[in-house]
């Protein structure tokens, strides 16, 4: 069998199995994350986790991690190989170390992003992977490509690669961002209110979150949420 016959092979293998896994995380993802009732389903057709949120859950918690890995380690192992000193010096030992453990963090907030939209049901948690899509994308490309080569070998040089890496991430978030914003699975999943504004609780005679609410009916003690009921509007009566 030719060498360039037996690679494409080897890489169909591996493409298939990774398509294989992929699917299998991404429906257990779906499973576990339709566990629990969308906050607005009457919003829109679709609901529920599926779709491109599925997609951008599954990036977010396991695709993303990876990819990133296997591009830090190709690129140490592309950069040893052209320069084999590298291996010698101390500050390069440093580098990656320092890179790593700021990978490691971006990971975990990405996975927390993920698994806050699997489980929330609110836009808190919306908005937070908004915030988290584009800490671990353009500021983390920022971090390991200027910061870190600066606090480690004292100057960054310029790197086409790195510029457009940092321009792939903010479009990839970007793109993302405008999805949750916009996308009406997303409000029919999430609703449109945080936990803080969305209900309040009424303690005594005034509501938690709405301390100039009017007092309450004394005729109704103990907790209740402030919703209209039989009619009434929501504003008690004194």
């Amino acid at each position: 069998m030719e060498p360039s016959l037996e690679l494409l092979i080897t890489l169909l293998l591996t493409l298939t199995i990774v398509i294989v896994i992929a699917w299998a995380i991404a429906h257990g993802i779906k499973k576990a994350a339709n566990k629990y009732p969308s906050a607005a389903p009457e919003q829109s057709t679709v609901s529920g986790v599926g779709g491109w949120l599925l997609l951008l859950i599954l990036g977010l918690m396991f695709l993303g991690p990876l990819m990133g890995a296997g591009r830090i380690d190709s690129d140490f192992m592309s950069a040893e190989n052209q320069y084999q000193n590298l291996k010698t010096l101390a500050e390069w030992g440093t580098y990656k170390s320092a890179t790593w453990w700021t990978f490691l963090f971006v990971c975990c907030l990405s996975f927390y992003a993920g698994l806050g939209l699997v489980k929330g049901r609110n836009m808190l948690v919306v908005k937070r992977a908004k915030i988290i899509l584009w800490v671990i994308g353009p500021l983390a490309n920022l971090m390991q490509g200027v910061f870190l080569p600066v606090l480690t070998f004292g100057k960054s040089e310029s790197d086409p690669q790195f510029v457009g890496g940092m321009i792939g991430s903010i479009i990839v978030a970007a793109i993302w961002t405008a999805y949750l914003s916009k996308s009406k699975r997303v409000r029919a999943t999430y609703g449109n209110n945080t936990p803080s504004t969305s209900q309040g609780i009424i303690i005594g005679d005034r509501p938690r979150f709405f301390p100039h609410f009017p007092k309450i009916n004394r005729g109704n003690r103990g907790l209740s949420p402030i919703t209209p009921h039989d009619g009434q509007s929501s504003s008690a009566k004194i």
